[in-house]
Parts: structure tokens; C-alpha cells; sequence
């Protein structure tokens, strides 16, 4: 955010007589969060991947739980379905900061 408060177009939206807050949530705020937004999507997805190992350290029953329980047993059928829903998930959260990119950054949007 420090970097794009000494941005030009921010010296120039101060310039034209803009108050600071203003300039803050309009012009500097929307271009800082776009490696958030990239973070926190990423992040987001590998938690997901994480919680096999929470839950089976902390004995918590959920879906890495199952998944560790039907690789055990040899359970094909559960294991692909597990993998599967976490991989969708996956996208499905990475679709949303695509799509959080366009509601931020106007240059990302179609015309």
C-alpha cells in the first residue's frame, strides 16, 4: 500500500484536490489488493489440502479423515471422490479471485 500511495497517479489524484481518503480507497486500495486477492485464493485452496494432516493429527473426523481411512482400506471409489472434491474446490475458490480481479481492477474487465 506504501508503494502506491508514492504512485504518480496518486500524487496526481491529490493534486486535483482529492482528499485522502479518497485517493486511499479509490485508487491506491484497489491496485494494492491484487496480490492479496492472488494470495489469499491460492491459500484458500491449500488449506483444504491441509486439513488431511489436521485432522489426523488432532483425530478430528472430516474429509481428509476419510480420505486416509479409504487409502487404507484400499477404497478406490472414496479416494477418487475425495480427490476430486478437493480439486474442485480448488478451482472453484481460484474462480472466485478471477472474478474478485474484475470487480478490483478495471483493466481486467471485457467490454
Amino acid at each position: 500500500m506504501l508503494e502506491e500511495l508514492r504512485q504518480d497517479y496518486a500524487r496526481t489524484a491529490r493534486g486535483k484536490g482529492l482528499h485522502e481518503s479518497a485517493v486511499v480507497l479509490k485508487h491506491c486500495l484497489r491496485n494494492a489488493l491484487l496480490p492479496i486477492i492472488t494470495l489469499v485464493g491460492i491459500q484458500a485452496g491449500y488449506l483444504l489440502g491441509g486439513a488431511i494432516v489436521i485432522e489426523e493429527v488432532f483425530a478430528l473426523p472430516g474429509l481428509g479423515r476419510l480420505l486416509l481411512n479409504a487409502i487404507g482400506q484400499r477404497d478406490y471409489a472414496v479416494t477418487q471422490g475425495v480427490i476430486l472434491f478437493i480439486a474442485f474446490n480448488f478451482l472453484v475458490i481460484n474462480l472466485l479471485a478471477d472474478l474478485a480481479y474484475a470487480l478490483v481492477n478495471p483493466r481486467v474487465r471485457t467490454g
